[in-house]
């Protein structure tokens, strides 16, 4: 019966063994499961920081653009006696009329 007792201890020494062999890689996979976790987390805010970088720049640049739109409305450069504010059609209607009498 001893000898089955120290087979059964030997048994139970090997399994204690692989269980602690395979506790430690579980550990160390854990542990590299972590620090990947934690890269991909910095890398996820590095994006999070540029994409709102680009946010800002882009309504930097809508503002810049509704800005000038406005500024070419102001200054509209393509003269039409129409558009003039001082012009009335009226004024030149009668002015021939005007110039005629007073000869």
């Amino acid at each position: 019966m001893p000898k089955d007792i120290d087979d059964v201890y030997k048994e139970l020494s090997k399994i204690t063994k692989e269980i602690n062999s395979v506790k430690n890689e579980f550990s160390q996979d854990l542990s590299d499961i972590k620090k990947t976790f934690k890269m991909l987390d910095k890398k996820i805010g590095l994006i999070l920081n540029k994409i709102q970088e680009f946010e800002v720049i882009m309504d930097a640049a809508e503002l810049l653009e509704e800005h000038m739109d406005d500024e070419e409305e102001k200054y509209n450069t393509e003269w039409n006696p129409y558009n003039d504010e001082d012009y009335g059609s009226e004024d030149y209607e009668d002015y021939d009329d005007e110039n005629n009498e007073s000869y």
